[in-house]
């Protein structure tokens, strides 16, 4: 009068992808009606039958991590997470892919900035960049930087004021001054000059900064010329460079008192010249305007372990004024990755236990812990397959 029947399917248990849709028996009587299970013969109930069930593709998403710590403890900074696109391409496989996915889906992408704030910064120090070695070669010589408080009200803590000066060493002493051939003469005896070019090199031949050399010995750019015979007469090399980067300083050069004796450039005594009539050697000079970069330091490591992010201002000044002027080609980095020792690995959580709405045992034998659904329902069956 009365069997068991295997009822329609259950939905599949994934709306996209593979999943698992589960048939299960009911009772019925000779006409076909279901009824109560007790009219039917409780041993003899078969199993619930499970089959594989293909859903429609999954659709890709976006994924964000947590936000990370605030890049400054004080004052305006920013916050930053990993923004991915995701996707499930069978089950055990969800994968990142190319975020153009997520895009061609229309999906809006999550921020990966924002900014925070933080308690209002007190007075900060600020420094500008070193200043060029000044050292000669072989020779050690002091490197020097301006240090300011970013408050001229509050005064900064003299305890944490940064270094303004730090020992330097000269470049290696093999650099040498190269000059080229002499070019044409431009005229007679007392006006004639021939000019050539003269270089510090490296022993590789690479031209570095006349600084690098020894001025010293270096060689005259500029000669006299135009005749055989030509009495004592001023001349003046090219300037050198203004002695500044910025704003006003003073620029030098080299003026002797030269004839020709016998074709050949003879360096007199000045007395020999016209006194009234020689050339300044040294003269003010301007550069751009002393427009320069400060830093502050920099803010904390932005996670305790792993790779994070460290940030820091960077300002231009004019004197204390803010401005734009700074060349962009030498702002100095105001961001950095840190990297500190690696994140330690979370435990694995002993008391975790199976949910009882999934089948665990199917999961395992269809190797279903890898997939993020299944490792966390069936978290107990899955630490027990890892174990043995």
């Amino acid at each position: 009068m009365y069997r068991w029947k295997l009822s329609s399917q259950e939905p599949c248990s994934m709306t996209c992808s593979i999943g698992v849709s589960k048939s299960l028996a009911m009772c019925v009587r000779y006409d076909g009606i279901e009824v109560d299970d007790v009219y039917c013969d409780a041993l003899t109930r078969p199993e619930p039958v499970h089959d594989f069930c293909i859903g429609r593709e999954c659709q890709p998403r976006w994924e964000a991590s947590s936000w990370s710590e605030c890049s400054r403890t004080c004052g305006e900074g920013f916050q930053f997470r990993l923004v991915r696109c995701w996707k499930m391409l069978a089950p055990g496989l969800d994968s990142s892919v190319y975020s153009d996915l997520c895009i061609e889906a229309q999906l809006e992408r999550p921020p990966e900035r924002r900014a925070c704030k933080s308690p209002t910064c007190g007075p900060q120090w600020e420094v500008a960049e070193w200043s060029e070695c000044p050292a000669k070669c072989g020779r050690r010589a002091l490197v020097t930087r301006e240090v300011r408080c970013s408050d001229e009200t509050h005064a900064c803590d003299e305890a944490t004021r940064p270094a303004s000066t730090k020992n330097c060493t000269g470049p290696p002493c093999e650099r040498q001054w190269t000059a080229s051939e002499w070019g044409p003469c431009s005229g007679i005896c007392g006006h004639g000059k021939t000019v050539r070019h003269v270089y510090c090199k490296t022993p590789e031949g690479r031209v570095v900064p006349e600084s690098q050399c020894s001025p010293e010995n270096k060689p005259l750019a500029i000669h006299p010329c135009g005749d055989n015979e030509c009495p004592p007469h001023w001349l003046a090399q090219d300037w050198e460079r203004c002695n500044t980067t910025c704003g006003r300083g003073v620029k030098r050069r080299t003026v002797l008192c030269v004839g020709i004796t016998g074709g050949k450039v003879q360096i007199n005594e000045e007395e020999e010249c016209d006194s009234s009539k020689r050339p300044v050697d040294e003269d003010t000079c301007f550069e751009r305007p002393c427009f320069k970069w400060y830093t502050t330091p920099w803010s904390e490591c932005t996670k305790t372990c792993g790779v994070g992010v460290r940030m820091r201002d960077v300002k231009c000044y004019q004197g204390r004024e803010l401005v734009r002027g700074c060349d962009p080609l030498t702002k100095p980095v105001n961001k950095q990755t840190c990297a500190l020792q690696p994140c330690p690995t979370e435990p694995p959580d002993e008391n975790c236990q199976d949910r009882p709405t999934t089948n665990c045992s199917l999961a395992l034998k269809v190797n279903l812990c890898s997939h993020w659904y299944y490792s966390k329902a069936c978290c107990h069956s899955c630490r027990n397959l890892r174990a043995s």
